[in-house]
């Protein structure tokens, strides 16, 4: 085998393990029921006339879950969900602020598929394969 080929074959490689990797993150919605961009998106229960998708959690390295949490969070009451490392667990709390008469229920859910509940895109994995059959062309002329 010459170094050319080797070379082709290399570049290859390196190009399908990049894209692979960005097919391969995971999906989760990312948002905040205070969020004025898209007001009463987030809240505890999605409806089905929601306008946001599960967005990919390319932004947070090693990201493999996906959080939701619902009670008091940064001095208000409402739910955030985001992208998470860690497996934060499912568990409930009751929180009593110092100062607030009220005692807060919180609960944090931890899930590790796309969205919480749908399976990975179709679409990603076809780009994956055409522009690894596209190189190959490229490359074995």
């Amino acid at each position: 085998m010459a170094i050319n080929d080797i070379t082709k074959i290399f570049t290859t490689i390196v190009i399908c393990l990049i894209y692979i990797g960005r097919v391969h993150s995971i999906r989760c919605y990312q948002c905040t029921s205070t969020n004025s961009t898209h007001p009463f998106q987030c809240n505890e229960i999605f409806t089905s006339d929601i306008d946001i998708e599960p967005d990919p959690c390319d932004a947070i390295f090693g990201a493999r879950y996906c959080v939701k949490q619902v009670g008091r969070f940064e001095g208000g009451v409402g739910t955030k969900r985001f992208c998470s490392t860690y497996d934060t667990g499912n568990y409930c709390n009751n929180v009593h602020q110092q100062g607030d008469k009220l005692m807060y229920r919180t609960c944090v859910y931890t899930c590790g598929s796309d969205g919480c509940n749908s399976v990975p895109a179709l679409t990603s994995t076809l780009d994956v394969c055409i522009i690894s059959l596209l190189l190959l062309t490229l490359f074995y002329r």
